[in-house]
């Protein structure tokens, strides 16, 4: 980042003023070239929690009168996923950059047409996958791209956890697909090397103890790059949490053991080829902070001009095309040819193989 954007400050509304709004604030608020101006949300009494923590702010209950009266270079889209779309539209015709909550939209068209709507005005729009840049997805990628592995064939990955309180995913039909399974499956892409995804075959169901109408646990069969073969499970409804990632590769075994994906102490074990475990560290030398910051300043970047990051709008378009077929395939019982799939064009337009990210 040169001088010139580092002096760059940027002027932020918020949309959407609640608990995760204001667990984010301070991350916010860390940066100095990010200051945190409006917020919105037709909630009063939410607006004024936010106010608490954040004296000055101005407070508006209606979009387009936010977006008419504050001096804004960028809105973060913070509602439920079904409010996405017209939220983050709104603000990309008032030409502003746009930052939205994962999943970026609801529907695949929806996403489709942001993104075509944000290159049309010569603006960013970014997904908040900030979970990509955990400490050990960090470590267990690079372990990948040193060669210790040698090529990576098998992932066996699992994250699930407690969640008895559905709050507002209660009435999604796929809220583990849209809500826990686009972390899972971005920041899998960010240790594989960005690959696009080929094929799935999706189940989705319910224990019998689930409070969630749509189903809260996903197990899915997923192939990516034509070469990668991904045995998935992921949700809501676990009796306790679950996290345990292997990559086999040519060489040998990576297994990469926690709590939860977003709890970042992780215990790694490596076994070469036909061999034992072993306790391995493979992240000492990384810095112990949390996904915010280093995403912050990744999104900031490309705010002012730097490259385009693996979670703009256009490349985190695989990953709603691979929740897009997972839905399919659970709702007919088919596998998804992704690849194949003129649905999901718009996902496979300009591939980019950087991996400066």
């Amino acid at each position: 980042m040169n001088a010139m954007n580092a002096q760059r400050q940027v002027r932020l509304a918020i949309v959407g003023a609640g608990g995760i709004t204001r667990s984010m604030l301070p991350e916010l608020r860390a940066k100095p070239w990010l200051e945190v101006v409006a917020a919105v949300d037709v909630r009063q009494n939410a607006l004024d929690d936010l106010e608490r923590l954040a004296p000055g702010i101005a407070t508006f209950t209606d979009l387009d009168e936010a977006l008419a009266q504050a001096q804004v270079d960028a809105v973060l889209v913070n509602t439920p996923a079904e409010l996405h779309y017209p939220q983050a539209r709104a603000a990309i015709e008032a030409g502003l950059d746009a930052l939205v909550a994962k999943p970026m939209t609801a529907e695949w068209k929806d996403a489709v047409a942001l993104v075509d709507l944000a290159e049309e005005r010569g603006v960013t729009l970014s997904v908040v996958q900030q979970l990509r840049f955990n400490r050990h997805y960090q470590a267990v990628r690079r372990f990948v791209e040193s060669g210790r592995l040698g090529d990576v064939e098998a992932v066996f990955f699992q994250n699930s956890k407690p969640r008895p309180e559905p709050a507002n995913l209660a009435r999604m039909i796929h809220p583990a697909l849209y809500e826990a399974s686009c972390h899972h499956f971005d920041s899998l892409f960010s240790v594989l090397g960005e690959p696009m995804p080929t094929s799935v075959s999706c189940q989705e169901y319910n224990p019998t103890w689930s409070p969630y109408a749509g189903a809260g646990m996903v197990n899915a069969l997923i192939e990516v790059d034509n070469r990668v073969h991904i045995v998935y499970h992921g949700g809501f409804c676990a009796q306790a949490p679950m996290y345990d990632v292997r990559f086999e590769g040519t060489k040998g075994v990576l297994r990469c053991r926690g709590l939860h994906m977003s709890v970042d102490t992780m215990a790694y074990e490596f076994a070469d080829r036909l061999g034992a475990f072993e306790p391995i560290q493979i992240d000492e030398d990384l810095p112990v902070q949390g996904p915010w910051q280093p995403y912050l300043d990744a999104w900031y970047a490309y705010l002012t001009g730097g490259p385009e990051p693996p979670f703009s709008g256009r490349r985190n378009l695989r990953v709603l095309s691979l929740i897009d077929g997972a839905m399919r395939s659970a709702e007919s019982g088919m596998r998804i040819d992704v690849a194949g799939d003129q649905r999901y064009a718009s996902a496979f337009s300009r591939r980019e193989e950087s991996r400066e990210w």
